[in-house]
């Protein structure tokens, strides 16, 4: 993979701050998340004072919400990958045999 230029790698880890800035917030105790009519997903819910029913939504499962956190962990693996030993099988010639300790 090629390298990021310094200039390439603010901007994503620009990304990420705001990325995580917007984790935090959506997982805070006091934050609710809901939806706006449609299908429901549990029976609690809600109605606002304009008379539209609201379906609280998981934050941490079951919604598309759940994508930024993905999003999250999937760049601070690729702006800080983990060290790759070459003990590993994808870093070992593949022409070495495999030897286990016997129990």
């Amino acid at each position: 993979m090629a390298t990021l230029t310094r200039k390439q790698r603010t901007a994503l880890e620009a990304i990420l701050y705001h990325a995580k800035r917007a984790e935090r917030y959506i997982k805070q105790p006091s934050v609710a998340i809901a939806r706006k009519g449609g299908m429901a997903s549990t029976t609690l819910h809600c109605i606002n004072q304009q008379g539209t029913v609201l379906y609280d939504i998981d934050k941490e499962i079951g919604s598309d919400i759940t994508g930024l956190y993905d999003a999250v962990r999937s760049l601070e693996r690729f702006l800080n990958p983990p060290e790759i030993s070459d003990t590993t099988p994808a870093r070992r010639n593949a022409s070495q045999p495999v030897i286990e300790a016997e129990t």
